[in-house]
């Protein structure tokens, strides 16, 4: 009898999204000039709760997509589109049932000076966050993970390592995922995913914003939603 090879199925995959926004680079521009402008305004804009998870970094207040600036405006038009079209290729929703979702958000930048770095942390109270690189920095050559974000496997603290899953390939990633930032670049990715900032070594200040979102049905679930019949 011909034995047959096992089938493997990507069951409990994490869902990460990467967006090259195009023709970014005015945006980024207006928004580097805004942003300095509002940490040379110290704490008016500052997030006054100090994380000890944060060092050598200004933390604005959670409520920036709601301000009124322009680039603001555009920058948020971009994450709600994209964090939209991942939500229902994730979820197979159809477009009627997106019309019936509403989306809250807190939003802020982070503008990080030389030596600054955020520890190991992920977003609670929420179900999808994003990261959208502003002005990743200067690069430094003898330190490439300076200012990298590194994303931690979820399934990984209580895993026993041998050379039986030593190098699974994607899907099925035992290890961490590493995401240098580029100017445009929008990270999506779920809110329970444990991640951190390695320290930045940089000289020009490194920007970026970042969201943490939540959905709820306007009306009555559709059916077979959470919530639904």
């Amino acid at each position: 009898m011909t034995q047959k090879t096992p089938k493997l199925f990507p069951h409990f995959a994490v869902p990460i999204a990467e967006l090259e926004v195009p023709d970014s680079g005015a945006l980024c521009s207006r928004l580097t000039e805004l942003f300095l402008e509002r940490e040379a305004e110290g704490d008016r804009w500052r997030n006054p709760v100090r994380r000890n998870t944060q060092q050598g970094l200004f933390e604005s207040q959670f409520d920036l997509f709601q301000w009124p600036d322009e680039p603001v405006r555009e920058l948020a038009r971009i994450c709600h589109q994209a964090l939209g079209a991942v939500v229902r290729e994730a979820n197979a929703y159809s477009q009627e049932e997106m019309e019936q979702m509403e989306f809250g958000y807190h939003s802020w930048f982070h503008l990080t000076r030389t030596g600054g770095f955020q520890g190991l942390h992920h977003h609670a109270n929420a179900s999808w966050s994003g990261i959208f690189c502003v002005d990743p920095g200067d690069p430094v050559v003898d330190a490439p993970l300076s200012g990298v974000v590194r994303f931690h496997n979820p399934h990984m603290p209580e895993m026993h390592a041998d050379p039986g899953n030593s190098f699974l390939q994607m899907p099925y990633h035992s290890g961490s995922y590493q995401v240098a930032h580029r100017p445009g670049l929008l990270i999506l990715f779920p809110s329970y995913l444990q991640h951190e900032i390695f320290p930045y070594l940089g000289q020009r200040p490194r920007i970026v914003v970042a969201f943490n979102a939540w959905m709820r049905w306007s009306g009555a679930p559709p059916r077979g939603a959470p919530g639904g019949q």
